[in-house]
């Protein structure tokens, strides 16, 4: 063992302890430095509140200007014939906000039409916005979404800049609603701004309202005090353009600086010379202890590491047997899949068993095929190497195929681990065939009628709206027929539940054989109701449908022994409704024309068809 090192000499310590003075000095420089980024954070963050809300309040104060005029394009329909009712209520609408360059009307050519007040605008008077103007694609985007849009500053015709809040108008003739031009609120910048800024009080701030960088309104304070400013997004009906920036001064500054810092540094120095100088007397007793001490540490923890590394050694060699044998007697499969490069580093004894293979065997496919055992496998390890980087973990549910060429179901569960620097994935699968065999039959349990076996309600219910979303984004018809069988409570009276039961069944099948279209489908509504959805299906296929229907249940020849229709045989009534979705209706409104139609055919006399074509049928 080599000799413990000697004592630096007695004239070393000084310098020793000079350096750590060094040390704490420059600690304490970098800590009153930092206690002033703080404190000037501080300021910071109190500035951006302030901005915050100033913004908040200018976009408030300017929302209850777009809101009347918001209300005034509400009014177009009365206004559109009334011109001098559209100038009254425009007139009032300038008197309350003085701010207004001018209320236009721009017909849907893009031409202004309508103007107040006139003194001072009769340069827009006939104006036809050209395809060149910077608020054209503006004009076109509001237009095409009926969606109101506020300019970007822009020269105005009258001179200087200005604002454009553009409200399309439409007309409602009927059922149509046709596109009428737009409601303008022009804005003169300078008035605006100066308006939504008039009641601030800023005298400890300067502040900066820009557009895309360029100052709409300034408002300086006598005295800058710092470089650093804030800045707060202001969105003015959508437009989010425009930019609150407020810049600090004196003041500002004065209210959050404190003593803090330099009472910190003074009171640090103090006590790092008093710590050197206690050091300087205690080092030289605790270094030679601190040496023997160092040494006899030093050589127990050398032999606690030995004894350590052989238990530790021992240890692992038994665990290590124990779960290889506990992997290679379990019932799910255990691979190890190293990548970089990709290779199959271990297999359990259940991979290759399960499969008909040797373990050899079994390697070389996996090696040269990897697809034979498992369709798809080169595109998943390319999907398991991109999984590491986004998640780590995952389960994947995947087909394995046997020796004798059978396949099964096995959901893989895998997890990422890297270890010496290079990545690992572990890989548990497992058979769950008859987890999926019952999963597929509780779902079609969930979706059928236990009498009928046709599909429930609770089907019916999801199909229609999920057809209707399809459909109207293809732009297609969904028809849809109601239909109930005439009397069955007097059937069930007369015959018995039992026949009342069996009746259903067999109009059930009818009512399925005459569905000839992929899609149609027919659910039981409730007790003797039934529904038919007929994707694509416009009123003329809808009865056609209706019609085949009736000609089944005729040809069923079912004897009711108490109806009111001739022949004394089971029948049915059908109301038959089919709109184009819109986004303005939903799947309500179809159920209710065919329920309505239904109820028409009853009121007939039954044993018929009827169409939802009555105007009152339509939706509102």
């Amino acid at each position: 063992m080599p000799a413990p090192a000697m004592p630096a000499p007695i004239t070393q310590f000084p310098r020793l302890i000079f350096a750590l003075f060094c040390v704490m000095a420059f600690a304490l420089y970098l800590l009153w430095q930092a206690l002033l980024d703080a404190e000037q954070e501080q300021a910071r963050a109190r500035l951006q509140l302030e901005a915050d809300a100033l913004a908040h309040q200018i976009q408030t104060r300017f929302e209850q200007q777009a809101a009347t005029l918001l209300r005034l394009a509400e009014r177009w329909p009365q206004h559109r014939d009334n011109r001098d009712l559209w100038r009254e209520n425009a007139n009032q609408l300038l008197r309350d906000y003085q701010n207004f360059q001018a209320i236009e009307w721009l017909d849907a050519s893009f031409r202004m039409r309508w103007i107040e007040p006139l003194n001072g605008n009769e340069a827009a008077i006939g104006l036809i916005y050209p395809r060149t103007h910077p608020n054209y694609p503006l004009l076109t985007a509001a237009r095409d979404t009926s969606q109101p849009r506020l300019s970007n500053s822009f020269e105005l015709v009258q001179g200087g800049l200005g604002l454009a809040y553009y409200i399309p108008l439409h007309r409602i003739s009927g059922d149509l609603r046709r596109f009428d031009g737009f409601l303008l609120g022009i804005f003169r910048v300078e008035v605006l701004i100066n308006d939504l800024l008039s009641e601030l009080q800023a005298t400890d701030r300067s502040l900066h309202l820009e557009e895309q960088g360029v100052t709409l309104f300034a408002s300086e304070s006598d005295y800058q005090a710092a470089p650093w400013s804030v800045s707060s997004p202001v969105t003015l009906a959508g437009n989010s353009n425009f930019v609150l920036v407020m810049h600090p001064t004196h003041q500002l500054l004065v209210s959050t600086t404190t003593h803090l810092p330099l009472m910190v540094v003074i009171s640090g120095t103090l006590a790092a010379a008093l710590l050197c100088i206690s050091l300087l007397l205690t080092m030289r007793g605790a270094q030679r202890s601190q040496q023997l001490a160092l040494s006899n540490h030093q050589l127990h923890a050398e032999i606690k590491r030995r004894q350590d590394t052989e238990e530790n050694l021992k240890h692992n060699q038994a665990r290590l047997k124990l779960v290889h044998d506990m992997t290679d007697h379990s019932h799910d499969a255990l691979f190890i899949i190293g990548l970089d490069p990709l290779e199959v580093v271990y297999l359990n004894r259940t991979c290759w068993q399960s499969l008909g293979y040797s373990e050899i065997e079994l390697r070389e496919i996996l090696r040269i095929a990897p697809d034979d055992v498992m369709p798809g496998a080169v595109k998943w390890l390319t999907e398991l190497r991109d999984m590491i980087h986004s998640q780590g973990n995952a389960i994947f549910q995947k087909r394995i195929v046997r020796r004798d060429g059978r396949s099964f179901p096995l959901e893989v569960s895998v997890r990422h681990l890297r270890r010496i620097g290079r990545d690992y994935l572990i890989c548990v699968g497992r058979d769950n065939s008859e987890q999926l065999q019952l999963a597929a039959r509780l779902q079609q349990l969930s979706h059928q009628d236990g009498l009928t076996g046709l599909f429930n309600r609770r089907y019916f219910d999801k199909t229609l709206v999920s057809e209707w979303r399809r459909l109207r984004r293809e732009q297609t018809p969904l028809g849809l027929l109601m239909l109930d069988v005439d009397h069955f409570k007097r059937f069930n009276d007369e015959l018995g539940h039992q026949a009342g039961d069996e009746a259903l069944q067999q109009v059930a099948t009818a009512l399925n054989s005459c569905l000839m279209r992929e899609g149609d489908c027919v659910c039981r509504y409730g007790g003797e109701e039934f529904a038919a959805i007929l994707p694509g299906a416009g009123p003329q296929q809808c009865m056609q449908v209706a019609e085949r229907i009736h000609d089944a249940i005729a040809t069923l020849g079912i004897r009711h022994p108490n109806t009111t229709v001739a022949g004394g045989v089971l029948t049915i009534s059908v109301g038959a409704a089919s709109l184009l979705p819109q986004p303005e209706w939903s799947p309500h409104d179809l159920v209710r024309q065919a329920d309505t139609a239904l109820y028409r055919a009853k009121a007939a006399g039954r044993n018929r068809s009827q169409l939802a074509v009555s105007t009152a049928d339509q939706p509102k």
